[in-house]
Order: C-alpha cells, then structure tokens, then sequence
C-alpha cells in the first residue's frame, strides 16, 4: 500500500498518496520532513489550485502538463506544492508526485475561504 498523507486546514482533512515509482526523490524529501505547517494561498490564474510552500529543493519528475482534479505536483524552482481540485491550466511543466484519495471536495471550500480572506494555515502529516 502507498504511504499516504493528511492535508489539513482546521479540522477539515483531506488524504493524499504517494506516486513513489513516478517520483521517488520528491515523495522522498516531503515524507523525510513531515510534518510540513505553512500558510495556503490559491493560484490567481491558472484555475483551481492551492499553492503551499515546501521546505525542500528536489529535482523535477513525472513532468505533465495536463493536470486532473486530485493531482499534487511540485514546481522545483518554485519550492511548492500545488493541489489542483478542478479546472486548471498549468504556465508550464508540474512534477507530479501524489494524488488526493478521499475528501478533494475540501479543497473548493478551502479555495473559496483563501480567496475571500488571502490564505489559509494548512499542515501537511503522515496519515493514520
């Protein structure tokens, strides 16, 4: 089974997987450094995506451009984490590296909440 993780604002959590065989170095370095607390803000022009900052530099993996509701990619020069929970455009490459598995509903309240008030606390941890 693949290790999976707590996205959580408040107590409202969603879970996310692990793609570990797609990209191993990213699912490395953010199971290596959970838990991860930080401010989410949501993406001004590409659609439907919270954006989270990450305390790690790795290299770019599994790169798509084509994004699906539940996706997690990683922007290496950017240092994030996106969350994408609906209609979303990427300006380029994403490293794909975990996918959202139960309660993606929460991220369109969550993205609501952020752009009527600017951002959102959010911790990331190990689930279970």
């Amino acid at each position: 089974m693949a290790r999976r993780f707590e996205i959580r604002v408040g107590t409202e959590a969603a879970i996310a997987e692990l793609l570990e065989r797609e990209a191993p170095g990213i699912c490395a370095a953010l199971w290596s450094r959970l838990p991860v607390e930080g401010f989410c803000v949501h993406a001004k022009f590409a659609g439907d995506e919270l954006i989270v900052m990450l305390p790690f530099f790795a290299e770019a993996e599994n790169e798509i451009f084509d994004v699906a509701p539940g996706d997690i990619g990683y922007y290496p020069g950017r240092q994030t984490a996106c969350m994408f929970y609906g209609r979303t455009q990427p300006f380029g490459y994403v490293s794909v590296f975990a996918r959202v598995v139960a309660n993606l509903e929460m991220f369109r309240s969550w993205g609501q909440r952020i752009l009527e008030g600017g951002s959102l606390p959010m911790t990331l941890t190990v689930a279970g």
